[in-house]
């Protein structure tokens, strides 16, 4: 009927179906999917964890307590900083601390540390209109970096993470599930429960997961592992490795040296923050995960992309010159290739790149609510940092690719 109404208007068939093409490209452009969002500890319940928690761990998973500025989150004793503070620091909002911040707060996000607060990340209706705000469809959620390094207790560990997971999936539903994907916080404090909890969340309808590769029994290249490759694997599960910066960076020393260097240290840490990855994709690949386990997906969440070139040289060159015992039947960086991906928010030197990488490969994510987000310019940003792409390949780093990973249809 489409074609009939077109040729009786005196249009040509042929461009009438280019026009119909070039507004299907228009409209899949506009359903921006970011696969790197978050939920941050600060954003959370108050009460999510302690209102739960057996006695013996009370005071070792997630609580607030309320002092004179406001709620403040404690784990496992430590005060960790403020409730609905400024991204995964726990940090108060000081003017002029960061720029971004202060844009944030120009366009309507607030940090209001005391009791009965609204937390716009955590509160639907204002997650939502966040998403609008910057024209992003849907999203991927990552919950609470780095919850496992603050709690020492294994089990109590493992438990706090059980307990975000079924908060989470209740929070998309209650915001909207067709919009927001959380991904599940994978225990890594054995193998056995990260691929117990891996089963469990896909059960849930959960369609993916985050493991903290930090403080792990035994490192990600062990064999060890396996089990929960294995059950990511089969269930279709694609488990993620978020950046949390290197440890080990010089800190200053004292605090006449922290008050005159400490710019100089948020610089050299916030520049190297994204490559503590490439450990990850070299343990991976190393272990033999790809090899034995050809549908296990992996993502290296807000990493980056142009140092990856690098990097993949660098890796089959070792595996040529030392590491061929390892037994493995394609190069390093076709494994990459054939079952990894990268997220990114913006980089300058992305489009010779792409490429090398692999366009298959690279999912754009904004990172609100972080301090460093692109929230609510995305688009704008998108705009410029795609321009010299294809609308192909435009369409698969902010659409295609994380759909067809997670399995998601934004209609």
């Amino acid at each position: 009927m489409a074609y009939c109404d077109a040729h009786l208007c005196g249009v040509d068939r042929q461009d009438f179906i280019f026009r119909a093409f070039v507004r299907q490209e228009e409209n899949m452009a506009d359903k921006l999917i970011s696969a790197d969002n978050h939920i941050d500890l600060t954003y959370c319940p108050p009460d999510l964890w302690s209102s739960v928690a057996p006695q013996e761990w009370r005071e070792m998973v997630p609580r607030t307590e309320e002092r004179e500025d406001g709620l403040h989150w404690i784990v496992d004793g430590q005060d960790k900083g403020v409730w609905n503070g400024v991204g995964p620091g726990f940090l108060k909002y000081q003017k002029g601390a960061f720029q971004h911040v202060d844009e944030m707060a120009a366009a309507g996000f607030d940090w209001n540390h005391h009791p009965g607060a609204v937390t716009r990340p955590t509160t639907p209706e204002t997650r939502i209109a966040d998403l609008d705000k910057d024209g992003v469809q849907a999203e991927i959620v990552y919950g609470c970096l780095m919850v496992n390094d603050m709690i020492a207790n294994k089990e109590a560990r493992a438990w706090a993470n059980r307990t975000y997971n079924d908060w989470a999936i209740d929070f998309a539903h209650r915001a909207d599930p067709n919009r927001v994907f959380p991904l599940a916080i994978i225990p890594n404090n054995s193998p056995e429960d990260a691929a117990a909890e891996v089963r469990r969340c896909a059960k849930m309808g959960i369609r993916g997961g985050d493991l903290a590769f930090k403080g792990m029994p035994v490192p990600l290249w062990h064999r060890d592992w396996y089990p929960v490759w294995e059950a990511a694997a089969e269930c279709h599960f694609p488990i993620s490795f978020h950046s949390t910066g290197f440890r080990g960076i010089r800190a200053p020393d004292t605090r006449e040296m922290e008050k005159e260097y400490f710019t100089h240290f948020r610089m050299v840490r916030s520049s190297l923050f994204q490559l503590d990855t490439m450990e990850v994709l070299v343990s991976i690949i190393t272990s033999g995960a790809c090899e034995k386990y050809p549908d296990f997906k992996f993502i290296l969440g807000e990493s980056g992309v142009t140092w990856l070139p690098y990097l993949f040289d660098r890796m089959d060159t070792s595996y040529d010159d030392r590491a061929r015992s390892l037994g493995l039947t394609m190069k390093p960086s076709d494994y990459f290739r054939r079952q990894g991906y990268v997220t990114y928010q913006q980089d300058a030197y992305l489009e010779p790149n792409v490429p090398l990488v692999g366009e298959d490969n690279i999912m754009w994510g904004s990172d609100y609510p972080h301090p460093d987000c692109l929230w609510p310019e995305s688009r704008a940003m998108l705009e410029k940092n795609l321009a010299a792409l294809s609308p192909t390949t435009r369409r698969k780093i902010v659409h295609d690719n994380v759909a067809k990973l997670y399995n998601i249809n934004v209609s």
